[in-house]
């Protein structure tokens, strides 16, 4: 076994514990019950002072537990080629920069070439078992910052993510607003339509709008959402008479092979240290013509 693939854990304050046993421990620590199966499942996935053990063994006051970061085996992702603009790696979290029209996981189009391959190819030349872990997926045409969980404690224990979406919309949008109306998906023959709609017997989703600035027929807008529905800024911004810019699928402008949507901002907390992680990325190249004007 390779003891890089576990996380050292120092046994304390087993008499608050209902009872002195591994699997209350590590409950105690906030580890979720989903992996706690997973180690239960595995091989030699929990160390006890350098014995494997079961969850039901007893601990000590001073004892150490050595626990397996990622205990199932890694998932089918294949490798591929690409650069990543990594933005920030410590031993938890890897936060990337995904550019515009780049599938985060593999699909039947982009099988070849996609965000989870490149990713799994980089971890894998420092953790052969290293298994995927996005935290939050973005669409193939929105741009912006990807969060990958390295291990499954990160996984986790991230929290909430606090995220701020940018985008270029028709028209002028000149205070603040809330945009609350629901979304639908349609099917046809059991398959789910690419286009979402606004309707009343869908999923509720609210996106809170704030103007930036105004280029004479579009606006730069800030974006916060209080759900996460599919294409969900994409349809209520259409729906308002204010689709972004490049969105071939809810307008019928066709300034590009994209449409301009960009996760700017994110910040989470650290579960080791408690500490808000803050990180911001640059607008795309071809942002720029738009942004001078």
């Amino acid at each position: 076994m390779l003891m890089e693939n576990y996380e050292t854990l120092k046994v304390e304050n087993v008499e608050l514990l209902k009872r002195k046993t591994v699997y209350f421990f590590l409950k105690q620590q906030g580890f979720s019950e989903h992996y706690i199966k997973s180690l239960r499942t595995s091989k030699d996935a929990v160390i006890l002072n350098d014995c494997p053990v079961g969850m039901r063994h007893t601990i000590e006051n001073g004892d150490t537990l050595k626990i397996n970061k990622n205990p199932k085996q890694p998932n089918f992702t294949d490798e591929c080629d690409g650069d990543l603009d990594i933005l920030f790696e410590n031993d938890d979290y890897l936060v990337i920069n995904k550019p515009h029209n780049l599938a985060c996981i593999p699909t039947r189009s982009h099988f070849s070439h996609n965000l989870g391959g490149m990713i799994m190819k980089y971890m894998h030349s420092t953790n052969p078992s290293f298994v995927l872990r996005i935290i939050n997926r973005l669409d193939k045409e929105t741009a912006g910052i990807i969060i990958v969980a390295k291990n499954v404690q990160a996984y986790n224990r991230i929290g909430k993510v606090d995220k701020t979406y940018y985008a270029l919309c028709e028209g002028k949008i000149e205070k603040p607003y809330t945009i609350d109306k629901n979304i639908k998906t349609e099917t046809e023959n059991g398959i789910n339509k690419p286009k979402r709609i606004v309707s009343e017997d869908g999923k509720r989703a609210i996106t809170n709008v704030f103007p930036e600035k105004y280029f004479k027929d579009y606006s730069l807008v800030s974006l916060k959402l209080e759900t996460g529905r599919t294409h969900q800024i994409r349809v209520h911004l259409s729906s308002e008479n204010h689709p972004l810019l490049g969105d071939t699928l809810y307008s019928t402008n066709n300034i590009s092979n994209h449409a301009f949507l960009l996760l700017k901002e994110v910040s989470f907390n650290d579960y080791k240290t408690g500490k808000t992680l803050h990180f911001s990325c640059n607008y795309p190249q071809d942002w720029t013509k738009y942004l001078e004007k």
